[in-house]
């Protein structure tokens, strides 16, 4: 059932998405910063009315094509998308992990599928070709500084520069995930005054992974050994690891906490600890590892009982 939706407040909304789209047209970190706020808007909006949800998103449709780049334009349509989904979770008043599930897998399905279609369309360069102009490039600058560049093994970068872009759909996602991260919790700030109901929320030091996240990595880890070099199959796993490792990483920052807050630290102490933890993620990732291994967690949870 719609609700009434006043004019100043279809104004504001039309306003936060031509400030977005306009910003992004600019500067595509522009609206990455801007996304959670003309969310919020058109979350709002959407709680309230869904014909005027839709309403506002055809009124920009045609012009937004017509006369944005391609790339902003597929910015504003990801921000309908996004906005979409963030609704229908608190709809269903599922759980704030969950959401940032739904959140980051639609952002970066979003952005695989965008460089998938501006490519296939011709209106950006492929991705593998533009990739090869900036290694060039780089490895040419290296060789102008003559002497500097003799101590440097450029094979090795050459490497590194390789192995970055095979994992890109790997960086992409967690890109994917800092981004829905960025926009839940946002979320929480701007609705934090609304009648809109909030998801279920867990305090970061809860946030458990489960078991399965340490066998998968296993798997993954022993697989890699027996992968040919430049193939799809070290290609996928190499992926793989990368977004599984920070699960890890995430899984340890967790426990961290969790241990600081069971040792009766208070909050600022605690998040004070953490940011060189933060900082050394294999260290972190090997607290993940051995925290599911060994089920530090449990083990001082039944303690306490």
């Amino acid at each position: 059932m719609n609700k009434r939706v006043s004019m100043l407040q279809l104004m504001l909304v039309l306003f936060a998405v031509f400030v977005f789209i306009t910003l992004t047209d600019i500067s595509l970190l522009f609206g990455a910063v801007l996304l959670p706020f003309a969310v919020y808007f058109l979350v709002n909006l959407k709680h309230q009315s869904n014909y005027h949800f839709w309403l506002t998103f055809v009124s920009f449709l045609i012009p937004a094509a017509l006369l944005l780049s391609p790339d902003a334009w597929v910015w504003f349509v990801v921000l309908y998308i996004v906005a979409t989904v963030v609704h229908h979770t608190l709809k269903k008043n599922i759980s704030q992990e969950l959401a940032l599930f739904y959140v980051t897998a639609t952002l970066m399905l979003s952005f695989i599928g965008i460089l998938n279609l501006l490519q296939g369309f011709g209106i950006i360069q492929p991705i593998s070709d533009a990739y090869l102009d900036i290694r060039s490039w780089y490895l040419s600058q290296l060789e102008m500084y003559g002497t500097f560049a003799a101590d440097l093994d450029t094979d090795i970068i050459r490497t590194s520069m390789d192995q970055i872009f095979i994992n890109l759909p790997a960086y992409i996602t967690v890109i994917a995930f800092l981004l829905a991260l960025y926009t839940i919790l946002m979320q929480r700030v701007l609705f934090s005054s609304s009648s809109v109901k909030m998801w279920n929320y867990c305090s970061f030091k809860d946030w458990a992974f489960p078991r399965l996240i340490l066998y998968l990595f296993l798997i993954l880890f022993v697989v890699s050994f027996f992968t040919t070099e430049g193939t799809t199959a070290q290609s996928t796993v190499s992926n793989l690891l990368i977004v599984v490792e920070w699960m890890l990483y995430l899984h340890g920052l967790s426990f961290s906490y969790f241990f600081f807050r069971e040792k009766k630290l208070n909050v600022a102490l605690s998040i004070l600890l953490l940011i060189p933890l933060v900082i050394l993620r294999p260290i972190t990732l090997l607290i993940g590892l051995f925290e599911m291994i060994f089920r530090i967690r449990t083990l001082i949870q039944l303690k306490r009982k």
